[in-house]
């Protein structure tokens, strides 16, 4: 089914119509009432901006209808390039909305310009789905093994399996890269805007951080105690750990520009992407004219991305039969100490900032469970925390009491504190199953590459896989783990959103308490 388009001239009794249309549209798909409301008001809005900078009398096409398995209204008209979509008041929410699918995405070739809102995305089945039946061809095809002479397995190995892996990381390492630079600038660019989040946004910002580091660094010391590791000093028994540390540091500093993308090397990208952003910033105004190809060129990357992704069944599929026919396949067993470990941990810190957070806002934890489990459970069930994204904002406004909930756009792409519970349980086990030479410069840089890592990917489809590739690379941890590592974050996935959406909320609530942001009424309501 294509977009059925309407050509209308743009005045009062237009916008009316145009936006009943749409909600008809949307009551037939039987879509939720608050998101027939939401949407209807959106489509008002982008149509009086238009009639508002043009005036009336100019002539819209609208289009509405399936597109690519999406329900889509898409706005054309032939003008002077004007963004409808851009209130001005706070982009940066405007941009993390946009990012999700929520907000209207502008472009204009020539004097066409085009405006097209996401109404309802077809049902997005999850990684599990695709990666479940490549596992099991692998196994299968592992079994067969015993009957294929061994001339043969090293022959496909060598000449197909290989060859997918290492093109697969290839890809995702040489445009992952492109988009760790783009999104990290393009972010550095919008936090740092005073106009854009203020004082309160930068304040609760830091503080998104600076736990994000704490939550790692806490699960690295806890995780100690449960695995074997080969604390060994590398053939650098005469190196005080202090010069290790220094070492380390500096060995994450560029030494120039080409190499680090060349070579892969994602902390120096970081490193590199800091630096551009802040001298942005520096600049004052005439950075800002680079914000919008900056922005577009992460969404670009972002993409490209998420297209190379899309390959993980195929990658899991050749990796697993590699370590099958190798004869290694009870390393796989190793998959279910961390997966018990990160549960549990994930169970510990949920209940704990519960316990904490009730304590601190001076309400029942009964209370608070009763009005976040609607957000919880449309995350975990879903393990998608776009799914969540509206009821989690209802929930912060109307049952929390939250006045200003504009940063939980913004704590939705930041603040995944289950992912630095994940990262790191994942690095210190498979460093166990591998017998990797550690110290404590290592695992300081397995805290500080979990956490930056976490930041510096947003959530599109197969970022995980990014992560694990970046961080198994620079703490020596061989590529075949992130089969397993895979694995253990489809199965934790479900928990793991929905345990962010629970700690999301409650650090929003704790920090607009602290901001008298909060009213107290509502919150206390039944």
């Amino acid at each position: 089914m294509s977009l059925v388009y309407k050509d209308y001239t743009l005045n009062e009794a237009a916008v009316d119509t145009v936006s009943a249309a749409v909600q008809d549209y949307l009551n037939k798909l039987n879509a939720e009432s608050h998101s027939v409301q939401r949407i209807r008001l959106t489509v008002e809005e982008l149509l009086l901006n238009i009639q508002s900078h043009y005036g009336n009398g100019i002539k819209i096409s609208v289009g509405l209808g399936k597109q690519f398995g999406r329900h889509i209204f898409r706005l054309r008209y032939e003008a002077e390039p004007f963004d409808p979509s851009k209130s001005g008041e706070n982009p940066l929410t405007d941009d993390m909305m946009r990012s999700l699918g929520l907000f209207p995405a502008w472009s204009c070739r020539g004097k066409t310009n085009t405006v097209s809102l996401v109404l309802a995305n077809r049902p997005k089945r999850g990684m599990l789905f695709y990666i479940l039946p490549a596992a099991a061809a692998a196994v299968v095809l592992g079994v067969l093994g015993s009957i294929i002479p061994e001339n043969v397995q090293a022959a496909v190995n060598d000449s197909v399996l290989s060859p997918v892996s290492n093109g697969f990381l290839g890809l995702l390492n040489t445009f992952g890269g492109l988009m760790i630079l783009f999104t990290l600038c393009s972010g550095i660019l919008e936090m740092g805007d005073t106009a854009t989040l203020g004082r309160t946004g930068k304040s609760v910002l830091s503080r998104f951080i600076g736990i994000s580091f704490a939550i790692s660094a806490a699960t690295v010391v806890v995780v100690l105690p449960f695995v074997s590791l080969n604390f060994s000093s590398g053939g650098q028994e005469q190196v005080s750990v202090f010069d290790q540390i220094i070492r380390m540091f500096f060995d994450i500093l560029p030494t120039n520009i080409i190499d680090p993308f060349r070579n892969g090397n994602t902390l120096q990208i970081i490193v590199i992407a800091l630096f551009i952003g802040c001298a942005l910033l520096a600049v004052g105004e005439r950075g800002s004219r680079v914000r919008g190809p900056i922005v577009d060129s992460a969404a670009l990357f972002q993409r490209i991305v998420s297209f190379v992704c899309a390959l993980v069944p195929l990658f899991v599929f050749s990796m697993l039969l590699q370590l099958i026919w190798s004869g290694q396949a009870s390393v796989l067993i190793s998959v279910l100490k961390p997966l018990i470990l990160i549960v549990v941990l994930t169970v510990i810190i949920t209940v704990t900032v519960l316990i904490i957070s009730s304590f601190r806002l001076k309400c029942s934890p009964m209370l608070l469970i009763k009005k976040v489990f609607p957000a919880f459970m449309v995350a975990f069930t879903t393990a998608s925390s776009v799914s969540a994204f509206q009821i989690g904002m209802e929930t912060c406004e109307k049952k929390l009491g939250i006045k200003q909930s504009f940063v939980y756009p913004l704590g939705s792409v930041i603040y995944m504190p289950t992912s630095v519970i994940l990262l790191p349980v994942l690095v210190c086990t498979f460093a166990e199953t591998y017998q990797i030479a550690v110290g404590i410069p290592w695992l300081i840089m397995a805290v500080v590459t979990s956490t930056l890592m976490m930041i510096a990917t947003p959530p599109i489809p197969g970022g995980d896989i990014l992560c694990y590739s970046v961080l198994f690379s620079s703490l020596g941890i061989p590529a075949e783990a992130i089969v397993m590592a895979t694995a253990v974050g489809v199965v934790y996935d479900y928990l793991g959103t929905g345990a962010n959406v629970i700690l999301l909320i409650l650090r929003i609530t704790c920090d607009a308490q602290r901001l008298d942001n909060l009213d107290r009424d509502t919150l206390l309501s039944k």
